[in-house]
């Protein structure tokens, strides 16, 4: 299984660009193994709280509110 940290270590040895890297791809599969559907309005809803709960843990700078108004529009 690839962890956020080692896909971290691999995206070190490669070449840096606006696309996404391996670490991303490993951090959104964990968020999708992790999540567990509570009530809410709708499942495109969970799925946006859910992501934007784990997305908050990666990064203090991450604007949860903004994602979250981006996932509705």
């Amino acid at each position: 299984m690839l962890t956020p940290e080692s896909a971290a270590r691999k995206d070190r040895t490669q070449p840096s660009g606006d696309a996404m890297q391996h670490r991303h791809f490993a951090t959104i599969a964990a968020i999708i193994r992790s999540y567990r559907p509570e009530t809410v309005a709708s499942e495109a809803d969970a799925i946006a709280e859910h992501f934007a709960n784990e997305l908050a843990r990666t990064n203090p700078r991450f604007d949860r509110a903004r994602f979250l108004r981006t996932c509705a529009d």
